[in-house]
């Protein structure tokens, strides 16, 4: 499904999980401003499933019901967005939760403290107490279905699959519209109570997963692993605590709420939350700051006052786990406006030849300038003058790249040849042929030691520099190469991609190539237009910017981290390091970008005039501009602000 756009609408970006019945991916809802997350649950059932067709069917039409009811009046509890059918497959859409599951912690080999078990049951208490006051029962409370909210820190409530409606007065197995079948084989063994096995679902039988699931915080043990007394029934947990000096009325808590017998168990989530409230240490956890609880509740950072510059680019952010809390950052942005950019001009040149594309180097000394005649210039940055030309009849240059060092140059063509110059003499190196269709992008390893190139035809070529020996050929499934870069090392190679025949979002990919085996080891997919330009930085991470915005991606994590505004859209000239993206657009406006949060800090609108080529510095500090009036200009950007 990935890069599916269903219903025309959710563009499906990775897969999330899968379950008996379902399967999750995360993905983008075209239709609300800025593009926000959701998730996509699709019903798919598992070569290992014993439900038929119509339970699976049953069973997730029930979830999409009763989450439509939870969801919009319940904070802790996903919204349902949609519900659909399309192609004979059924589809919920219900709001993505940003955060970590108590799975992922427990994976750290981490135990909850007691004082933390307290705020943890206090917290899914609550919530069980608005589920079970609608005689509805979750089924599978276990540490995957809770989220500790980013923005927040809450606890969120997930997968309402298995959920259920209680009858009353049952007087046997569940007489809801989830049937006897569903209720004995949906549901997580280890935290299931023996009721809920035979199909005789209680609202208390959630009250013994959430003991079952604070235990397993507490000790770190398996609840399979646990035996039950045979005289007293009791589980032997205790022995397994960490904290020498267990709270005796917390462990008496916690041994009712895990009773065999749904009937020796607490009835209801509020007597447990009365009982949980008498304990004389719950006073000192009504603090937001909660002892103990490491691991579960992110730590953010706040800084100082004196750390934020008031209209400068950046906000210098403490050593923390997480990134600023979404509602502080938008309360800063409502309070300080993005400010804007100052612009002055250092050097202002006629070239009578016209400018197709430039670049300048990352040593940010050295301009170098494609020409309409097929001539590359290459100009002095500090003093704005031309020092060497160099020449190759041929066709149009249609790719520009220089490499790290600032040392070696290369040049792709229409004619599908590629150039390798040395820039400091100005000699042309070698030249490699073997494209037959227009080179679109070209790219040096980190090391100097190889070219790529990537042509119209979705071909990418990697050479030799020193000996021009096609070293690999890579060719995409669909479309045209429209983007090449290197990873921090010259072992990957990173690609864009488009394709004008297909109008779905799998036709813009980005495409990630280990270059020792040849092979294609991740596909991101998440543009919704041609994407133009690739830029990776020394901390894995990648920018990509196409004509419908940028996006930034982890390249370690493999996942995407942040979505910028349409404002980042189609852009001509981007430069991005660790603090800032700076995008120059063709109406002429300049926009400098906070990149951990993705939010505007700097403006400048028509600055530069229409209809022109731009290219940045790597330092952030020129802007070189070439305009219709046949004008070359060197800019410097507002230094004081831009980090």
């Amino acid at each position: 499904m990935i890069g599916q756009l269903l219903t025309g609408r959710y563009l499906i970006l990775e897969k999330l999980g899968g379950g008996g019945f379902s399967e999750t991916y995360l993905a983008r809802d075209k239709y609300l401003p800025h593009h926000p997350l959701c998730v996509v649950k699709s019903l798919q059932l598992s070569d290992s499933s014993t439900l038929s067709p119509e339970t699976a069917l049953q069973l997730f039409e029930t979830e999409a019901k009763l989450l439509e009811q939870l969801g919009q009046h319940h904070a802790q509890i996903p919204t349902l967005l949609a519900y659909s059918h399309e192609q004979e497959q059924a589809y919920l859409i219900q709001e993505y939760i940003e955060g970590e599951s108590l799975r992922h912690w427990l994976t750290r080999q981490q135990r909850l403290t007691i004082e933390a078990a307290v705020k943890l049951l206090s917290e899914m208490l609550s919530i069980l107490t608005y589920l079970h006051s609608r005689r509805i029962a979750h089924c599978d409370i276990k540490p995957s279905n809770i989220i500790r909210r980013k923005r927040d820190g809450k606890l969120v409530l997930i997968d309402f699959g298995a959920a259920c409606q209680v009858p009353e007065t049952p007087s046997g197995p569940s007489t809801s519209s989830v049937t006897n079948e569903l209720q004995m084989a949906i549901g997580t063994p280890d935290y299931m109570p023996d009721e809920q096995k035979l199909g005789y679902t209680q609202l208390n039988s959630d009250l013994y997963a959430l003991g079952i699931l604070v235990i397993h915080l507490l000790t770190g043990i398996l609840p399979r692993q646990f035996q039950r007394d045979l005289i007293s029934g009791q589980l032997d947990w205790q022995t397994h605590l960490a904290d020498s000096t267990p709270n005796p009325r917390l462990i008496a808590l916690l041994n009712r709420m895990v009773q065999s017998d749904f009937r020796d168990r607490y009835q209801q989530a509020t007597d447990v939350l009365a009982d949980l409230q008498a304990l004389p240490m719950t006073k000192r956890f009504q603090s937001p700051r909660v002892r103990g609880l490491q691991g579960l509740v992110p730590k953010v950072a706040f800084p100082a006052m004196a750390g934020i510059l008031l209209g400068a680019v950046g906000i210098q952010y403490g050593h923390t786990q997480s990134q600023l809390p979404e509602l502080w950052l938008n309360q800063l942005e409502q309070r300080f406006h993005p400010s804007p950019v100052q612009l002055t001009m250092m050097h202002d040149v006629s070239v009578q030849a016209g400018v197709d594309r430039m670049v300048i180097a990352p040593n940010n000394r050295i301009l170098v300038t494609a020409g309409s005649d097929h001539a590359l210039r290459l100009w002095s940055l500090p003093t704005g003058t031309l020092f060497n030309t160099l020449m190759k009849h041929g066709a149009t240059i249609t790719a520009l790249n220089i490499s790290q060092n600032s040392k070696l140059l290369v040049s792709g063509r229409e004619d599908g040849s590629i150039d390798l110059w040395d820039l400091s003499t100005g000699r042309l190196l070698r030249s490699f042929a073997g494209h037959r269709q227009p080179v679109m992008a070209v790219a040096i390893s980190p090391d100097g030691s190889t070219v790529v190139s990537g042509c119209k035809e979705g071909k990418i070529r990697r050479w030799d520099a020193q000996t021009g020996v096609r070293l690999q050929t890579m060719q995409l499934l669909r479309g045209g190469v429209t983007a090449l870069t290197y990873d921090e090392t010259s072992d990957r190679l990173i690609s864009a991609s488009s394709d004008s025949a297909r109008a779905d979002a799998s036709a813009r990919q980005i495409q990630v190539w280990d270059l020792n085996s040849s092979k294609l080891v991740r596909t991101f997919v998440g543009h919704t237009a041609t994407i133009d330009g690739l830029q990776v930085a020394g901390d894995h991470m990648l920018f990509s910017v196409g004509k419908d915005r940028g996006l930034m991606w982890d390249l370690k994590r493999e996942e995407l981290v942040t979505v910028f505004p349409q404002d980042s859209a189609d852009a001509i000239a981007t430069s991005f390091n660790e603090q800032n993206i700076v995008t120059v657009h063709d109406n002429g406006s300049i926009r400098v970008w906070m990149r951990k949060a993705g939010r505007l800090v700097q403006r400048e609108t028509g600055a530069l005039g229409r209809n022109l080529d731009v290219a940045l510095s790597p330092n952030h500090r020129y802007l070189v501009s070439w305009s219709a009036d046949r004008r070359l200009r060197v800019w410097q950007l507002n230094a004081s602000n831009i980090q």
